[in-house]
């Protein structure tokens, strides 16, 4: 797909849930769609474009992919381009569903790999929701540029991201405050899953980040 020229067979259903099958050089890749008011998803050669508006009220615009729920381990990756927007967007996700032994159902971010203004400059940086911790090492984020990224994360774990190389990992994220299913790494037993895509942070509600547009393509999650 992509660059690579792999075989790309989708099957597509985009709502507010939906499924879809990605047939990627032999291997088969399954997720949920979760799009919210003022968000939606839409194909483009060799991958999707994610779009979110701006809105009013306290709700987070969102357009993602969700991949299956695991208790040992999840993981996603793909090469993501920032179309326009950038102000305060989530671009990947860890969530724990809260309830024990639940595949589905509410759920918390254990960490959100961010894009933002870099203060002081017209510029913007990967960041991490949770802690608020910048990503070191890694390039700062240009409208059109494309950037290879991906996160695992395993049980007894602190979910991980990697953007062109370089490691992002915050060590004790405080998505779950009350520790019911993360303490500082991923608790055994409890499903966890993934999420790539678009989505408006508090942040973004705060200070009116605007709307937002990104693309992914080579998806795997």
């Amino acid at each position: 797909m992509g660059r690579n020229n792999k075989t790309h067979l989708t099957k597509t259903k985009l709502a507010l849930t939906g499924w879809a099958t990605i047939a990627l050089a032999g291997a088969a890749y399954a997720y949920t769609t979760d799009v919210g008011a003022g968000g939606r998803i839409e194909n483009i050669s060799g991958g999707m474009r994610f779009i979110v508006k701006q809105r009013t009220d306290t709700v987070p615009g969102r357009a993602e992919l969700r991949g299956s729920s695991s208790t040992s381990g999840v993981s996603a990756s793909g090469r993501f381009r920032l179309v326009s927007g950038g102000r305060w967007l989530s671009v990947m996700q860890v969530l724990n569903v809260v309830a024990s032994g639940q595949t589905s159902g509410p759920s918390e971010p254990v960490t959100q790999l961010a894009v933002r203004p870099k203060s002081g400059t017209n510029r913007y940086e990967f960041y991490v929701v949770q802690g608020g911790q910048v990503c070191s090492g890694t390039p700062e984020v240009t409208i059109g540029s494309y950037y290879t990224i991906s996160v695992s994360a395993s049980s007894g774990q602190t979910p991980e991201y990697t953007i062109n190389g370089a490691t992002c990992k915050k060590p004790n994220p405080d998505g779950d405050k009350a520790g019911t299913v993360f303490d500082g790494s991923l608790k055994s037993g409890r499903h966890f899953y993934a999420k790539m895509g678009a989505y408006h942070t508090s942040s973004n509600q705060t200070n009116r980040g605007g709307d937002s547009s990104a693309e992914w393509t080579e998806t795997r999650i």
